[in-house]
């Protein structure tokens, strides 16, 4: 898989960009904290193309919040969605 890339944007959102797809995460912004979803919640949230990807993401993720400080909790009730882009 190509590179995912990670932008924090101004809605309590990171944006993973891949070749794929972009999806969408949670990210409080006073004390800045991912909040990942668990298997469960990723399977019953993402689109087909990601539903094999919680690792590769939950990686990559986790070391964009590694090199930004920022610490990172995979959890239930955490919202994943796709954003569907304009190309």
């Amino acid at each position: 898989m190509d590179q995912i890339i990670f932008n924090p944007r101004w809605k309590e959102e990171l944006e993973a960009i891949s070749d794929d797809g972009i999806l969408i995460f949670e990210l409080t912004m006073r004390q800045k904290h991912v909040y990942f979803p668990d298997q469960y919640q990723w399977l019953d949230s993402v689109p087909d193309w990601a539903k094999e990807k919680w690792d590769i993401y939950l990686k990559a993720c986790s070391n964009w919040c590694n090199q930004n400080s920022i610490p990172i909790t995979i959890i239930s009730e955490a919202h994943v969605y796709e954003e569907k882009s304009n190309r």
